[in-house]
């Protein structure tokens, strides 16, 4: 029997605590400020950028050297189609030196297109990052 006593208080105390505390906001509020402080850390958050592995870097400079040397044997041979051959690897040597440029943090340049002029400039500025092919 003491144990409906000690029931009924209980719910007593919980009725008075539920008309003494204030009533939740409506829910629109709610979904306010919860985007705001979503936003809010999200602006305070630091951003790391993740280091590049550095296998992945000699890889990708391996692939280099390999296309770079291909490069070079098909325009000292003669052989069919060398013309689309050429375009084929220089295309994939410009793939390669964008990834390239990509993991060692280089500046892309937008006015550039595709080209030896270009082709040039990231080589030199990997390069002078110490990357060797």
């Amino acid at each position: 029997m003491e144990w409906v006593a000690v029931l009924l208080v209980f719910l007593g105390l919980c009725v008075l605590l539920n008309l003494l505390l204030p009533q939740p906001p409506p829910a629109r509020w709610r979904r306010r400020v919860q985007r705001s402080g979503s936003r809010l850390t999200g602006r305070l958050r630091r951003h790391t950028v993740p280091e590049p592995d550095p296998f992945d870097t000699l890889r990708l400079q391996t692939r280099l050297g390999h296309v770079a040397e291909e490069i070079r044997r098909v325009e000292s041979a003669r052989i069919y189609a060398k013309a689309h051959r050429l375009m084929a690897l220089e295309a994939a040597y410009d793939d390669l030196l964008d990834e390239a440029c990509r993991l060692a943090g280089v500046r892309e340049e937008a006015d550039l297109e595709r080209g030896e002029e270009k082709r040039w400039l990231e080589e030199q500025e990997l390069a002078s990052r110490g990357w060797s092919w």
